[in-house]
């Protein structure tokens, strides 16, 4: 469509109105003058038989002259031809799915990885070779760009590191994620090329399935039709009326078919790390897996009522076990993907945690109150602290009986109440409460108790200490505490005062783990609060980390790691990784490849803690290899039409020399 760019310059048209008004106005004939009659007659006879060509010549002359003004006013518009472009469409975003489903291969071997990748290849060489640009996303839990808008220069290297990503194309050879991969951040990662070209396309290469996909991106699955799978979904162990209940969750995506489910027990009834107890196979369980459906396997002593997704194994009495060291749960199918055909559960022996509590008669600061005695609230805390740490200790508590010496080793905690031993263990962490005398290596000296009439109320110094966690110093009061006196350089901590006297102090360095406390219960409200048992907790957990708590974590999930010690030593069991030391706790880890993994921990007492085992199970969606999710997320793109102006000035100045041409050549033949 042609448009005038400067529509004033049609004023120039003027021009022809003008021409008109001279062709009206000048004289239609000549005067000539002539010597004879003769010679006019003759001239007029010559005259008249030109007289249709003159005509016609003069008619030619003024619509040139009229072209020729028309011309010359056209060009001072400016015309144009405009017309609507989309942009450069000759470049694409190759998005390659890199999800642990895509390792799901056909009978062949090829897994879904290697076709996505084919594919990608295959579309990123004819756009290259048709002098387009190319960039590749691999879409993993992080995705990012492997190329950003490379062209012919980069051609052969773009082709070789994509077909390095899929080697042959089995299992073993792509280099394929195990997490689950995040499809909208790639989408959002390609709008930085977009922002430069709007019009490049989009494809992604996945085995997902969607609801809605925008109408700017191409879809390319990679799922083969004969493609099936089996997948333990997730397995659990809990203990049941002192044994232990084995849960099993478990799915077919493709087919439905009867599954036979096969569990082997490792260390059963295990006394402690130094026994290896015995290995037990329980019963294998067969059940119909419905083309999408969850199943539940209950292993346990006693069966329970079935319904059509729960199942119950039900063991007999020589397959209880109330202890194991690891339970392998295994299916022998051979489907599409075999990466969810296994699971492992640890966590069935527990670190046994040995406790001395000694509390004896001392010197009460009156004399005639008697001996202040064994103190039943901290008994009463103990058995407490069993359950709260089951799942992380077997907490095994010895107290000592009146009148017996306490012993100073051989414990990993020790609480002294009220008669102080002559030297502090080294050996373990050392709870001091009211203490009454000084022990030689605590650093601290005990003067004399403080006695009040009326109750006096506690000050957090330092509220964000992890012991001080959920701990409210000021709701506990007490009319009784033992002054002591530390070096400003022992290194302990006040987490709690009286008046400006420390009553809570705590030291944690790398061979001395105490913590002392200046009054006794009896002489509180403390043990009438759930700060008592907040406390002793926080103590606890605080003085004996779990290096790992849980011991079963996802692909890619953060894992906090910590230590009773100055460093662990990380270590795979199927050899995915070198072994790898931590010495700053805590520190986060995450595992990108599914198996076994172990913490070796020497503690700060020179001790070994037991070796801690973890395993790192496949994401449970990605068992289903024919997912369908909602939609696909459309990556921002502002595609604006632009007008394209191709100028027409050439031609109409063309036009205007041959016009002017044109009227010479007639004026020239008048004249002849």
């Amino acid at each position: 469509m042609m448009q005038l760019l400067l529509p004033l310059g049609l004023l120039g048209l003027l021009g022809v109105l003008a021409l008109i008004i001279i062709y009206i106005v000048r004289p239609n004939y000549e005067v000539k003058h002539v010597n004879s009659t003769y010679v006019w007659k003759l001239s007029l006879k010559y005259r008249k038989k030109r007289l249709p060509t003159s005509k016609l010549r003069n008619i030619l002359i003024f619509i040139c002259q009229v072209l020729i003004l028309t011309a010359m006013a056209m060009i001072l518009t400016k015309p144009a031809i405009v017309h609507e472009t989309v942009g450069d469409d000759n470049e694409l975003i190759a998005v390659i799915d890199s999800s642990m489903s895509m390792y799901t291969a056909t009978e062949e071997g090829t897994t879904r990885f290697a076709r996505a990748v084919d594919r990608a290849i295959e579309d990123c060489d004819a756009v290259i070779g048709a002098g387009g640009k190319v960039s590749v996303i691999l879409a993993d839990d992080q995705p990012t760009y492997l190329y950003q808008r490379v062209g012919t220069a980069e051609r052969a290297t773009l082709l070789d590191s994509l077909n390095a990503l899929k080697g042959d194309g089995s299992v073993d050879e792509v280099q394929c994620s195990f997490g689950s991969s995040d499809i909208d951040k790639a989408m959002e990662l390609s709008e930085a090329v977009l922002a430069e070209n709007p019009y490049a396309r989009v494809s992604v290469y996945t085995d997902k399935g969607y609801q809605y996909v925008p109408d700017n991106i191409d879809l390319v699955s990679v799922i083969d039709e004969d493609d099936w799978n089996v997948g333990i979904l997730n397995a659990s162990a809990e203990l049941d009326d002192g044994f232990y209940q084995l849960t099993v969750q478990i799915a077919c995506y493709g087919d439905s078919r009867d599954v036979d489910l096969n569990v082997q027990v490792h260390g059963v009834n295990a006394i402690d790390a130094d026994s290896s107890g015995a290995d037990t196979t329980l019963p294998i369980k067969t059940v119909f897996c419905d083309n999408g459906e969850v199943k539940t396997v209950i292993f346990r002593y006693e069966g329970g009522e079935e319904t059509d997704n729960i199942k119950y194994c039900e063991l007999d009495v020589n397959q209880r076990f109330y202890t194991f060291r690891s339970i392998e749960i295994y299916v022998e199918e051979d489907d599409s993907l075999k990466l969810d055909n296994s699971f492992y559960l640890y966590g069935g022996l527990k670190e046994v945690v040995r406790v001395q509590y000694a509390s004896d008669g001392g010197v009460p600061a009156d004399p005639s109150e008697g001996s202040v005695g064994a103190n039943p609230f901290v008994n009463a805390i103990l058995p407490v602290m069993q359950n709260a740490f089951a799942s992380r200790w077997d907490i095994q508590v010895t107290e000592v009986r009146q009148g017996d010496d306490p012993a100073t080793s051989g414990f990993d905690v020790y609480i002294f109440e009220h008669s102080m031993p002559q030297e502090l263990p080294t050996d373990g962490v050392v709870l001091l409460f009211d203490p009454l005398s000084s022990p030689r290596g605590s650093d601290i000296t005990a003067k004399r108790a403080m006695t009040f009439n009326v109750r006096q109320t506690l000050t957090a110094d330092m509220p964000d200490h992890p012991i001080m966690q959920n701990v409210i110093a000021s709701n506990i009061e007490i009319t009784r505490y033992v002054e002591l006196d530390h070096a400003s350089d022992s290194g302990y901590d006040v987490l709690m005062s009286c008046g400006g006297a420390p009553i809570l102090l705590v030291r944690n360095d790398r061979d001395v783990k105490t913590a002392v406390l200046a009054f006794s219960v009896h002489d509180s409200t403390l043990v009438m609060l759930p700060d008592w048992v907040i406390l002793m907790y926080n103590l606890f957990d605080y003085f004996l980390p779990s290096t790992v708590v849980g011991n079963t974590f996802e692909v890619n999930e953060n894992i906090e790691v910590n230590a009773r010690g100055q460093r662990t030593t990380v270590a795979s069991e199927q050899g995915t990784m070198e072994p790898m030391e931590i010495e700053e706790f805590p520190a986060t880890l995450s595992f990108d490849t599914p198996g076994t993994y172990t913490f070796d921990v020497n503690t700060y007492f020179a001790k070994k803690a037991p070796t801690e085992y973890i395993y790192v199970r496949p994401p449970e969606e990605e068992s289903n290899i024919l997912a369908v999710e909602e939609s696909l997320q459309n990556p921002f793109m502002n595609q604006e039409v632009i007008d394209v102006y191709d100028d027409l000035l050439v031609w109409f100045a063309a036009a205007l020399v041959a016009l002017l041409f044109v009227e010479w050549a007639l004026h020239s033949l008048e004249k002849s």
